[in-house]
């Protein structure tokens, strides 16, 4: 998937929070069903393992950003409201 609108629009409208530095022009959203994560760059967005020790996201990740809903509908939305588009490759 790729994103159709800037990553700080993720993060205004949509409850990312931005990833700590260095990475801190990708944004990431806590799934605490499915232990998944959504994240965010300028070129892609992916579902991936939410692990407690990856590099982009913050020791104690605020449980405010750990969203009740599924990733996949999280994506459901971003794709309803146009967030992002599939890109195949190849």
């Amino acid at each position: 998937m790729k994103p159709n609108i800037p990553v700080e629009n993720f993060v205004k409208h949509y409850g990312f929070k931005y990833c700590k530095k260095p990475y801190n022009s990708c944004a990431y959203l806590c799934m605490a069903r499915g232990c998944e994560m959504i994240f965010v760059s300028s070129q892609r967005v992916a579902i991936i393992p939410w692990k407690e020790n990856d590099p982009r996201i913050h020791k104690k990740a605020n449980c405010r950003y750990r969203d009740k809903r599924t990733a996949l509908e999280i994506f459901y939305l971003l794709v309803k409201n146009n967030a992002v588009m599939l890109e195949w490759e190849g």
